[in-house]
């Protein structure tokens, strides 16, 4: 996930949504936080933060996804 240096408030809740979603795929899914200063987030088009990125592919940004959404995308990127 990509979001503001410092986070904002929004960014915190969505890195938490997105490890509660992560913790059901022990093993399979991480987690990681970048700034969206980084020429990474440029390139993958952000305009707006939180960003949430699923396997390189912007799955959503400027809001919190919740956890479930995230869930049922984890497990679709799984092949479940």
């Amino acid at each position: 996930m990509f979001g503001s240096e410092p986070p904002c408030a929004q960014c915190k809740k969505a890195e938490e949504q997105a490890k509660k979603a992560a913790e059901k795929f022990p093993g399979q899914v991480s987690v990681a936080k970048y700034s969206a200063l980084l020429p990474e987030a440029l390139e993958l088009g952000l305009l707006m933060t939180p960003a949430v990125v699923v396997n390189g592919r912007v799955i959503s940004q400027g809001r919190v996804p919740m956890e479930e959404e995230l869930e049922r995308i984890y497990r679709a990127e799984l092949g479940g």
